[in-house]
């Protein structure tokens, strides 16, 4: 059942590799295709990000914004990330 399943997943993800060449895709659907990994991402992480602590939303919010400015400006997803944990944790402990 494992290896079926795994097969009904690898199979839809081989097919463009194999089929389609990346020089015949046009250049204003490749610029698309490489955003819509950025708006998937975004779609999933603001709402959780926004009501993620439900009696403190305002922490949320800030930790948000921290963590869009320090991956504009540091462009690391680990630094970012070890960063605004830090920042939400410190905001619990001062907000009680």
């Amino acid at each position: 059942l494992v290896l079926l399943m795994a097969a009904v997943t690898f199979i839809p993800r081989l097919i463009p590799l194999v089929f389609i060449r990346i020089d015949n895709i046009p250049k204003k659907f490749r610029t698309f295709l490489s955003l819509i990994p950025y708006a998937v991402l975004g779609a999933l992480l603001i709402p959780g990000g926004v009501f993620g602590i439900p009696d403190r939303p305002w922490i949320s919010i800030i930790v948000l914004a921290a963590a869009a400015l320090i991956s504009w400006i540091k462009n690391s997803i680990i630094i970012t990330l070890v960063l605004c944990v830090a920042l939400a944790w410190g905001l619990q402990l001062i907000s009680f």
